[in-house]
């Protein structure tokens, strides 16, 4: 396939990639509604971070231990997990405060985004699987070409996710007027991450 067409259709499929109904755009519309669009876009922007962080790794290499060591890909699954149910507990326990600092917005919102990406093995093995299939069998250097794929894929679900955010904030400036229905969308946010908690404990390499 010419360059220029692997290219053009590895941007397509990664835009509908980020389009799809996943943990991380899930995430993202539920913040986006519980917590209004500053807090959703800066989860945005640190899951691009993670995706970055995720596509270093297969790119040189090193994300090859999680494909091979059970050990180490069940370690990062608990993890993110556990991490998961802490937002749950704390989405539930404060589910009737709708209000939250300008600055504690930004910095929550990035390290949540952040965490939840990095702590998530089958993140990982996506990459893995992913980007070698658009890398250029005459590229001289396969491990760079592959992360500038990462940086395209990081720009691409980025701008998808910062676009979501804005669009379902709307939705926070409508339920935030009825603070009893606030609660209740809370709540059901902390369901929503349990569940993804679940869904990330079944998981497996395969």
């Amino acid at each position: 396939m010419p360059e220029f067409h692997n290219i053009l259709f590895y941007i397509l499929s990664v835009i509908l990639l980020a389009l799809m109904p996943g943990p991380d755009i899930i995430f993202v519309i539920t913040q986006g509604i519980t917590k209004g669009a500053k807090e959703a876009l800066f989860v945005s922007l640190g899951l691009g971070a993670g995706c970055i962080i995720h596509a270093a790794l297969a790119s040189f290499g090193i994300a090859i231990i999680f494909q091979k060591s059970d050990f180490a890909f069940n370690i990062l699954k608990y993890f993110g997990a556990f991490y998961l149910l802490y937002l749950a507990y704390k989405t539930y326990k404060n589910a009737d405060k709708t209000v939250i600092s300008e600055e504690k917005a930004a910095k929550y919102g990035f390290k949540k985004g952040l965490l939840m990406n990095l702590l998530n093995p089958k993140v990982i093995l996506f990459f893995l699987a992913f980007l070698p299939q658009f890398t250029s069998a005459d590229a001289s250097h396969k491990g760079l070409y592959m992360f500038m794929l990462g940086i395209i894929f990081m720009i691409i679900s980025t701008s998808v996710f910062c676009i979501v955010s804005i669009l379902s904030s709307y939705l926070n400036k409508i339920f935030i007027q009825n603070t009893k229905l606030m609660t209740k969308i809370n709540k059901l946010s902390a369901f929503i991450l349990g569940i993804l908690a679940i869904i990330l404990l079944l998981a497996s390499k395969n």
